[in-house]
Formats: C-alpha cells, structure tokens, sequence
C-alpha cells in the first residue's frame, strides 16, 4: 500500500512539475499554473490545457509601423 502510495505522490509532482515547465516556456503566470497544478486530479486538465495553448509573444515584439484599424 505504501509503494502505491509514493507511486501515485511520485506521478502527481512530476505532473505538477510539467505544469511549472510549460507556463514558464509558454509565457504564461507561472504561480498561478504551478498552484493549480498542486490540486489532486485536477493537474491532469491544467496540464492538457497548458499543452493546447499557444505560447504569448511579448508585447515589444509587436511592428510598431501597423496602424490601429479605426
């Protein structure tokens, strides 16, 4: 029961641990995916969702020259 136990712990922080990976490449809050990755069960769904999301590109590197569409 112990060895299921580390097993299941061992799974939850490595999933815990790609969610932190994958906010702080993708540019997203790395705390606020890192704590919801934290939550039972619920890491799985942060953690498909942070692999379909598009990375964020900064706003510097926007062309200054497009105009606004009025």
């Amino acid at each position: 029961m112990m060895q299921l136990v580390i097993l299941l712990l061992i799974i939850h922080f490595s999933i815990t641990y790609q969610c932190y990976r994958y906010a702080s490449v993708k540019g997203y809050p790395v705390k606020v995916f890192t704590v919801l990755g934290c939550v039972p069960y619920f890491n799985l769904v942060v953690w498909i969702y942070l692999l379909f999301l598009p990375e964020l590109e900064p706003f510097e590197s926007h062309p200054q020259n497009q105009k606004q569409p009025l």
